[in-house]
């Protein structure tokens, strides 16, 4: 008997021991800044964490045709309404909660908007464990950025500094012409989501819910990625959840794409010139909700008039497009 409580608590204190171990490593590795240099996976994606408690008034969250398509700061010079493009390349649904999760812990969007070309994004469901595995321990995220600690991993205090000036977009000038052979034309055909996407989507509508912001689904104009048959799709999937579907594919009068020249890379992204067309016609729908107080009077907000001068600046040849 007594052999037996001597090994019950021989186990008892090495599974504390290591649980002590994984803890500290996992205090240690986690960045403590939202930065590349402080060894941030995506920082572009999350310089939220950088914008002041409940500044952000729409979150847009998807894979790479968020921060191609939507240019926040051109919105806010328009209508004065703050948004953060969450895009990150070949993002997945599963991905996408965790940057929803993490957004919400600091910011109270009143929209949170899925680009819906991730809702055909496939995984296999083995490659959600190590992202699930990785929320929980950043340890296993980060185990790589042993050559980059130093004295300020050891401290207690997280501080995120990262504001990224073009809130997540990305600037892309060339244009490469598009194919619009059969482009959304109506063939009479289905073209499902995997459907182990449907309930996440769910998850997320429900996440919202519980945080007062609205779920929309927005489709941005893409020859490669667009047919009659997705919308179809997708289109039902909101009617079921009971959310807003905007698809720019159909909205040629409010979104006239040029597909000659407004796509940098043959119809699957927007280059400058379309994505402002794009930015153009969700920032009206965005003020046409009556939700946003227009915040470019407010000088609590003086930062976002810095990052748009900043911008332009920066990229001179916006005043040809």
């Amino acid at each position: 008997m007594k052999e037996t409580i001597r090994h019950i608590l021989s186990c008892a204190l090495f599974l504390g021991l290591l649980a002590g171990i994984l803890l500290g490593l996992n205090f240690l590795f986690q960045p403590k800044d939202n930065t590349e240099a402080a060894g941030f996976h995506y920082p572009w994606a999350s310089g939220y964490l950088a914008e002041p408690e409940d500044t952000i008034d729409v979150l847009i969250l998807g894979d790479s045709e968020v921060y191609a398509d939507f240019i926040p700061l051109q919105i806010w010079a328009e209508q004065g309404i703050t948004v953060y493009t969450c895009g990150t390349s070949d993002q997945k649904l599963y991905q996408t909660g965790e940057y929803l999760r993490t957004a919400l812990r600091t910011q109270s969007p009143k929209i949170v908007i899925l680009e819906a070309n991730i809702l055909y994004r496939d995984y296999s469901r083995s490659d959600t464990v190590p992202q699930k595995l990785e929320e929980l321990l950043p340890l296993l995220r980060y185990h790589d950025r042993w050559k980059q600690l130093g004295l300020r991993d050891l401290s207690p205090r997280v501080r995120y500094t990262g504001i990224q000036r073009d809130k997540g977009y990305h600037f892309y000038w060339d244009a490469q012409p598009a194919d619009t052979h059969g482009y959304m034309e109506e063939r009479g055909e289905c073209d499902p989501f995997p459907a182990k996407n449907a309930p996440l989507v769910r998850d997320l509508l429900e996440r919202c819910r519980e945080h007062g912001a609205q779920l929309m689904l927005v489709s941005a104009p893409s020859t490669i990625n667009w047919s009659a048959a997705r919308h179809d799709s997708v289109a039902a999937l909101a009617r079921e959840l009971g959310v807003p579907y905007l698809d720019m594919n159909l909205m040629p009068g409010e979104v006239p794409i040029d597909w000659q020249q407004d796509s940098y890379d043959g119809g699957d992204h927007m280059n400058y010139r379309g994505a402002r067309k794009v930015s153009a016609c969700l920032g009206q729908y965005l003020a046409e909700t009556g939700l946003f107080e227009d915040k470019r009077e407010n000088p609590g907000y003086a930062a976002w008039h810095r990052c748009l001068e900043e911008f332009l600046q920066a990229h001179p040849e916006t005043e040809e497009a």
